[in-house]
């Protein structure tokens, strides 16, 4: 164990703490302003502070840190167990903010001002949005009208176990949940490692944009992105053509539901580069494997065509079109939000998250003695790499002005593993356990105060 190494994460949670606290001082007191009411967007605030949010912090903090004292993961039935108590106790995290949230999950859920996908599935059969795409979005509600058919059709398909519009707000919330579980079959193969895979999971579950968000379309996004990096990993690690087939219909199903995590090919793109370079897969298998990816997903596409009209390339075309108009019609300018999105961006993923992930980049580039070829071979390091790549190319490129804590979730989400990776290798629990605390205090003042989601 290197001494600077743990001096440098130690000094990246304490410093990420002390940024939290100070955040947090200023959401009470209303003085933290998220974006700009002069550049076309910025969260307001819907409550003031009570001590009574205080209260709920620390009735979901003491069993959420307990988790990360329980013995490490063992191969088995203890393993599963384990990471089920864990999603257990998120679950009852998740419904212990709702009792300081200013809105209830089934009126965000039914409201078109915060979703539309409720009221738009009340007004159109399933076949007809996708045969009829672009005239069936043409008068639908802003967020129907600007998204791919794949969250209101995730609606119909919650339709079939129930009516309920608040059990279909809670069935959103479980699918969001799920990716948790995701998120640990992930990170577990792509280091090879229970309890970082553990942190990571835990992690998610209390990332502050995904919990500021329930029940918004947006929280179920990384619940498909990991589904495909899950898939990738094992690809990789296995060679399997099993594994890229899948993976093909899994990217379809992810642009289908959101085309924005394409960008997340840079990550995948990392790890897929390491693994060639490390011999983990051979280069000829994996150029032609990434072909069978690729002729699977158009597969797929021509697919659904044939069977229900629905035209991918159309659909990304008019999606694409609204987001540019919109951003003209909102006076969304771009050089402030270039600028703005990351702050917004590292908010949402959590302030100790976000500093730790600096701290991370830093020990595993910077100290030592080994050559940058061999830290780059290092897993931890082509995630940091690719992330960071992804994060700079979709800030760029422009497309999110403003309402990236709620539109770089699937994003935040593997903000969450550089800091879970630290944590479990170095400083240790008490590090983990303070990262959490602050995430926790952030999401439940968040949550209580700030109109990320209004009816």
């Amino acid at each position: 164990m290197k001494v600077a190494g743990v001096r440098v994460l130690w000094a990246s949670v304490i410093a990420g703490s002390i940024l939290c606290v100070i955040a947090c001082s200023l959401i009470a007191t209303q003085s933290l302003i998220l974006g700009s009411s002069s550049a076309g967007w910025f969260y307001g605030y819907q409550q003031p502070f009570s001590v009574r949010y205080l209260a709920v912090f620390l009735l979901i903090a003491a069993p959420a840190a307990a988790l990360l004292f329980l013995p490490a993961p063992r191969p088995g039935l203890h393993e599963w167990v384990l990471i089920l108590l864990c999603l257990a106790v998120a679950g009852w995290a998740q419904w212990l903010l709702r009792s300081v949230a200013p809105y209830t999950l089934e009126s965000l859920f039914t409201s078109n001002g915060a979703s539309s996908f409720y009221g738009f599935a009340q007004q159109q059969r399933w076949l007809d949005v996708l045969g009829h795409f672009g005239r069936a979005t043409r008068g639908a509600p802003l967020h129907a009208q600007g998204n791919m058919p794949g969250k209101v059709t995730l609606v119909y398909a919650f339709e079939l176990v129930t009516s309920n519009p608040n059990g279909l707000a809670w069935l959103v919330v479980a699918a969001s949940s799920i990716g948790g579980l995701l998120m640990y079959v992930f990170v577990r193969g792509l280091f090879q490692d229970r309890r970082t895979a553990l942190f990571s999971a835990i992690l998610y579950w209390f990332h502050p944009a995904r919990l500021f968000f329930l029940p918004i379309m947006n929280t179920v996004t990384p619940t498909i992105v990991l589904g495909c990096a899950c898939l990738l990993v094992w690809w990789l690690r296995t060679g399997r053509t099993a594994a890229a087939l899948l993976l093909g219909v899994a990217l379809y199903v992810m642009v289908f539901f959101e085309p924005l995590p394409l960008v997340i090919g840079l990550l995948f793109a990392a790890l897929s580069w390491r693994s060639v370079a490390t011999g983990e897969i051979p280069g000829q298998r994996y150029v032609v494997q990434a072909g069978l990816v690729l002729f699977v997903f158009i597969g797929t596409s021509e697919a659904v065509f044939a069977a229900s009209g629905f035209e991918l390339q159309q659909a990304l075309r008019l999606t694409a079109a609204h987001a540019v108009a919109f951003n003209l019609t909102a006076a969304r300018p771009y050089g402030f939000w270039v600028l703005e999105n990351p702050f917004e961006f590292f908010f949402g993923s959590g302030l100790c998250q976000s500093v730790v992930f600096v701290g991370v980049m830093v020990d595993e580039l910077w100290s030592g003695d080994m050559l940058l070829r061999e830290r780059l071979m290092r897993p931890i390091v082509a995630l940091c790499v690719g992330l960071l790549a992804v994060v700079i190319a979709v800030d760029v490129i422009g497309i999110n002005r403003g309402e990236v804590v709620r539109l770089w979730i699937f994003l935040g989400s593997f903000l969450q593993i550089p800091a879970a990776y630290a944590c479990a290798k170095r400083p240790g629990r008490g590090a983990m356990a303070t990262v959490l605390i602050c995430s926790l205090l952030q999401a439940t003042l968040g949550t209580a105060m700030i109109g990320f989601v209004v009816p």
